[in-house]
């Protein structure tokens, strides 16, 4: 299919882009191709020249979407550290629990000292407390610090600025609560996604007054308006661990009630008419006919991926009958997805497309295939195999990305699925719309509807609790390694591809053993030292790997935040991305919050052969002890002094614990020495200038040329006792972009560059990864070519 390889080509250029990064030179090399391609289109071989301009569109609709607007006027211009007054109007607003409000707002001027100016622009708004009495259209003030989001720099982080800049974002601010919004004019309705806003809006309010349990509330509302925004994270991992969080995105499900009931109701009028019977059958003008209240409702539910490739599926479909063309439904979710990437190309990145598409080609490949056999079956057997084999399929095609994404393997869903889809499609999905339907007429009668919408959502979530606490079929989460993403997709490429001759088949075995060999094999050893200084914010976790494969992770930082557990959202799929599979030892250097907290769920998730720390058990925090305790990993108290684990020839491993160890407090933190040959490496916790003072007076004679400052740069650590006893050739310091604390201290960065040596960075220059170099270190950025 020519289409589906145009397709290919142009997703191609947008997956190397972040990789091959602007060039110059894209538009005239496209226009060659497209000038080649015609002088030679009668050719077999023209085709190449065709994918290859295809492939040049993604690379530069990549960088066109991504880039940061450049225009003097745009509200990305005023960024910085100076707090302004910010005007502008309401596009949509969200509450998330226990994070406060969110607000996208179209920028209209901004001022600051008396000095206003006219800016253009969306601007994301983050409210920590209290939720704001605005609706979509309403104009407000406030005064904040606009920001351009970033990312950590950290292999495997979900990249949050590419998510915002497909919704064409590009600055975010903050207010710690809503009372700081001035509201200055009740909304104006000025456009279709305005009215539905509103409508959104006063649905969300019924159904909070018509369901009683708070709890419940939210999830009619994902179920129903698409607005998950207040479900629960702990409801959130119930419907993943279930196997069932895809019926609660609109997708194609809810549009496609709607448009059974809606063609029932319409089909049923139009058969009633001897004139339009005679015109054309029902079923080539009522599907157009759909087409408006179907985007009402796109727009209703937040106009969100899965719910626009359902309707461009829809809007193709309807196009098709109305000029009596019969068209593949493979070709359909092909040029569905074409067309969303040509508008919306970012959107290849976000797991909502993927999965949505994934799901789709699944079901539209194997359920055909496997279901032959079950033609025999009664009428109400075949169902349920349907529903089992839609869900083995869909299972099966969206895996692989779900690991990728969201580290998560839901055998559940199997069984789940069977009770689920049936209940929520069938009950609560109907219910709902039904509720959506009376809202503006019958409130009361709205208020019902949900109410019962919400029942059939607690009889499922039941269901779920129960099935989950089987033995194997709770949520496992997973981090693979890229190898093995790649072995798992090309066993799902084996599975996929049909065709019964003997090369086909040959064909599929070599795919499905390539990929078996990839999950299977062992990784190789990486044969050398290795340290690794994650961004993680204002904290610290650091990686050392061995020659001979044991890994170590020193702590695991903690930004003072309770929504952003930075073991779960950034060192795990690190340690995944890094290929680690369990870790020989954590150790913690002292028990601070910016290098405990994300340690909790490494500690839950990895197999971990040994706890070290200078803190006796009984004085760690309450969080910590727990999680050892049930997971049952060893602790070792180091006592003051050294404390080798390792040490030959060529390697050596070792601690340093301070007198003040047992304090718990920066001066007591635990120091790590390792060694390759001549190449050594200090890695000092958050030591002040007691402790660097009685480390640079018992340290042995060991080689130093490699340091990690101190307490992130700060100069109450006296780091020039340090530079002048070792003479470190590298220096790195772990930090938090833009930090309160003002580190690194000028003081720190002065006497660095009267040494005449640079310091690394993980702020500006992200995750950084040391490999040593005779008696030297190699620097390795993964901002700057993955480490490569």
């Amino acid at each position: 299919m020519a289409l589906a390889s145009y397709l290919f080509s142009y997703a191609a250029g947008l997956g190397a882009a972040p990789f091959l990064g602007p060039w110059p030179f894209l538009v005239p090399a496209a226009l060659t191709l497209a000038g080649g391609w015609l002088g030679l289109r009668r050719h077999s071989w023209s085709r190449f020249l065709l994918w290859g301009l295809f492939f040049l569109c993604g690379w530069a609709q990549y960088h066109q979407h991504l880039d940061f607007p450049r225009d003097n006027s745009h509200i990305g211009a005023f960024a910085g550290n100076t707090p302004l007054i910010v005007e502008g109007t309401v596009l949509e607003s969200s509450f998330r629990p226990g994070t406060g409000a969110v607000l996208d707002i179209e920028t209209r001027t901004v001022a600051n000292d008396g000095v206003a100016a006219a800016v253009h622009g969306r601007l994301r708004l983050y409210l920590r407390e209290g939720t704001p009495e605005v609706a979509a259209g309403d104009r407000i003030r406030f005064r904040t610090r606009l920001r351009r989001p970033r990312l950590f720099g950290t292999p495997g982080e979900f990249d949050y600025p590419r998510f915002l800049a497909n919704r064409k974002i590009f600055v975010t601010a903050s207010l710690e609560n809503a009372a700081e919004i001035v509201p200055l004019g009740r909304a104006t309705l000025n456009g279709p996604q305005t009215a539905a806003s509103r409508l959104r809006g006063r649905i969300g309010r019924t159904i909070d007054a018509g369901v009683a349990d708070a709890a419940l509330a939210p999830l009619v509302k994902a179920l129903v308006i698409g607005d998950k925004g207040g479900v629960a994270v702990d409801q959130r991992q119930l419907l993943a661990e279930g196997g069932v969080s895809h019926l609660f995105a609109i997708s194609g499900l809810h549009l496609g009630l709607i448009a059974f009931f809606l063609y029932s109701a319409l089909r049923f009028a139009y058969c009633r008419s001897t004139t339009l019977l005679l015109l054309a059958p029902p079923g080539r003008f009522l599907p157009a006919l759909l087409i408006p209240l179907l985007y009402g409702y796109l727009l209703l539910t937040g106009n969100a991926l899965p719910t626009r490739r359902a309707f461009l599926i829809a809007l193709a479909l309807a196009a098709l009958l109305l000029w009596r063309r019969n068209t593949p439904p493979l070709k359909l979710l092909v040029s569905a997805a074409f067309l969303l990437l040509l508008f919306e190309p970012l959107a290849l990145f976000e797991p909502a497309f993927q999965l949505s598409f994934a799901g789709v080609l699944g079901i539209l490949v194997l359920v055909p295939r496997w279901s032959r056999p079950l033609s025999t079956l009664p009428k109400g057997p075949r169902w349920m195999a349907g529903v089992f084999l839609s869900t083995l399929a869909a299972t099966l095609t969206t895996a692989p990305l779900v690991l990728l994404h969201f580290h998560l393997l839901a055998p559940a869903g199997l069984l789940t699925n069977l009770a689920a889809i049936p209940l929520i499609g069938f009950g609560a999905v109907p219910l709902g719309l039904g509720g959506i339907l009376l809202v503006p007429w019958w409130p009361s009668g709205a208020e019902a509807l949900f109410h019962l919408c919400a029942w059939v959502i607690e009889g499922v979530l039941n269901l779920l609790r129960h099935v989950v606490a089987l033995p194997l079929l709770g949520g496992w989460r997973l981090y693979p390694n890229p190898t093995e993403i790649t072995g798992l997709f090309v066993i799902l490429l084996a599975v996929l591809l049909q065709g019964t001759s003997l090369r086909q088949f040959l064909l599929r075995a070599t795919l499905a053993a390539a990929g078996w060999c990839a999950l299977i094999l062992p990784s190789p050893l990486p044969g050398h030292l290795g340290i690794t200084a994650l961004s993680v914010g204002q904290g610290e976790s650091l990686l050392v790997t061995c020659a001979s494969g044991e890994a170590y992770l020193i702590d695991g930082g903690g930004l003072y935040s309770e929504t952003f557990d930075v073991g779960e959202r950034l060192i795990a799929p690190a340690l995944g991305r890094l290929g680690i599979r369990s870790l020989t030892g954590v150790v913690l250097t002292h028990d601070h919050p910016d290098h405990r907290q994300g340690l909790l769920y490494i500690l839950e998730h990895f197999k971990v052969g040994t706890f070290w720390s200078s803190t006796p058990v009984h004085q760690l925090h309450e969080s910590l002890r727990n999680t050892l305790a049930e997971r049952r990993i060893p602790v070792v108290v180091l006592p003051s002094g050294w404390f080798p684990v390792t040490e030959n020839r060529r390697h050596e491993l070792a601690f340093f614990a301070p007198r003040r160890g047992r304090d718990g407090g920066n001066d007591g933190s635990l120091v790590v020495y390792v060694r390759q040959d001549g190449a050594g490496a200090l890695l000092t916790g958050d030591l002040e200038e007691e402790g660097v003072r009685e480390l640079v007076g018992a340290m042995p004679e060991r080689p130093v040329s490699l340091l990690k400052l101190p307490h992130h740069g700060s100069r109450r650590s006296k780091p020039e006792l340090l530079l002048d006893r070792f003479r470190p050739k590298q220096v790195f310091a772990s930090l938090g972009a833009g930090n309160p604390y003002g580190f690194p201290h000028p003081e720190v960065l002065s006497s660095l560059h009267d040494r005449g040596l640079h310091l690394f960075r993980t702020d500006l220059d992200g995750t950084l990864r040391f490999v040593p170099r005779d008696e030297d270190w190699r620097t390795k950025q993964w901002l700057s070519g993955l480490f490569r």
